[in-house]
């Protein structure tokens, strides 16, 4: 009988440590569903914003506490460009990572007048700078103050990925850019990785503006992809929001691109001239390149925004607006041998003189009042 007990206790005691093994892996193996940053890394939390994407497993928030972050993400590869590493400010590679800022409690900001977190980057990468790069899919960016790049001015977001979302943040990187395109777009079948996106609820300061290119949205419903609530400041020619398709001779506008629904922004453009390819090239929305027409509602984007002013000219605008070609010579840009781009475009106008310059006999041009 006490043989029979020991063997019971030593069976039950064995039972007792594997299940607690089994619990420790369970714990190691468990995903890191919430995380968070503060600029010294109290409260448990990561130091930088980038160590705590690099910890973090898809699907999981990181919580961003107020205070200034510089954010530096070398040795970083980027999908379709082989085994070359590049430095990034910040380097987003998980998907369906939401990154937001939070207050001192940390309570998530929903406006972007209320952002506590700022964050400047140092990126180098040949191909830009892109100060923060979005690799991983279903990514969002929350509530958060976005700057300078110390590696100088290009791009200030970069988002190959799908279903990307850029919500109720302060963007200050002056002549900055969201810029969205598709680096694994299928060329056989025409079918874009980018189909999704959304930009709502932002603040972008001066010359901070919104570009689509090669692929992204030439596949999937329009409706799908978003750009609302945005409040956008400009003071040069070049419109805030831009479509870049291909066939103008920019050698990385490799594929046609998609439309959008754009609605309930304010537009403001203080942009004033009397040059003639200025007046050709500035607007408040425009589409370039190849794009597929039937996905852009020059109606809407006139009448379901606010501007300053603007402008749409056609035979019937604004529902059909006047097609003009202009050409930029610049070696750097184009093509060679000719060094010269050709744009086929379409735009809602910033500028009075500015419709009368690519007017035809025939034409009307329509105001939008403030």
């Amino acid at each position: 009988m006490k043989l029979q007990q020991a063997k019971l206790q030593t069976l039950l005691r064995n039972a007792s440590m594997l299940m607690a093994l089994a619990c420790a892996s369970t714990a190691i193996a468990a995903p890191v569903n919430h995380l968070c940053a503060t600029p010294d890394g109290a409260h448990g939390c990561f130091g930088s914003i980038q160590s705590a994407i690099d910890a973090a497993t898809p699907g999981a928030t990181i919580d961003v506490y107020p205070g200034p972050y510089h954010e530096v993400a070398g040795g970083r590869r980027v999908a379709g460009l082989g085994g070359a590493t590049f430095q990034f400010g910040l380097f987003i590679d998980k998907d369906n990572l939401t990154i937001r800022g939070v207050d001192d409690e940390g309570e998530p900001i929903s406006e972007w007048s209320k952002v506590k977190a700022s964050i400047t980057t140092n990126a180098t990468n040949g191909f830009g700078p892109s100060a923060i790069f979005v690799q991983g899919d279903g990514v969002t960016l929350s509530a958060l103050a976005i700057g300078a790049n110390d590696g100088g001015l290009n791009k200030t977001i970069e988002v190959i990925g799908d279903g990307f979302a850029l919500e109720n943040s302060d963007v200050s990187d002056v002549q900055g850019s969201v810029y969205i395109n598709d680096f694994r777009y299928d060329a056989t079948h025409d079918v874009s990785h980018v189909r999704a996106y959304r930009i709502e609820g932002n603040n972008f300061q001066d010359g901070v503006s919104v570009d689509l290119a090669s692929g992204a949205g030439v596949s999937g419903p329009v409706h799908g992809r978003l750009i609302r609530k945005n409040n956008f400041t400009n003071s040069n020619y070049w419109p805030s929001v831009s479509f870049n398709g291909s066939g103008t001779g920019i050698p990385w506008f490799t594929y046609s691109v998609g439309g959008a629904v754009i609605e309930h922004n304010s537009f403001v453009n203080t942009f004033a001239t009397t040059d003639h390819d200025d007046l050709l090239r500035e607007g408040h929305i425009r589409a370039r390149g190849a794009y597929d027409e039937s996905q852009f509602d020059w109606n809407q984007y006139l009448n379901a925004n606010n501007y300053d002013k603007a402008f749409a000219t056609g035979p019937k605008p604004p529902e059909d607006v006047r097609e003009f070609t202009y050409q930029v010579v610049d070696p750097l840009l184009c093509v060679a041998p000719l060094d010269t781009c050709t744009f086929a475009n379409r735009r809602i106008g910033a500028l009075r003189e500015g419709e009368e310059a690519i007017a035809l006999p025939g034409d009307k041009i329509v105001a939008k009042p403030k």
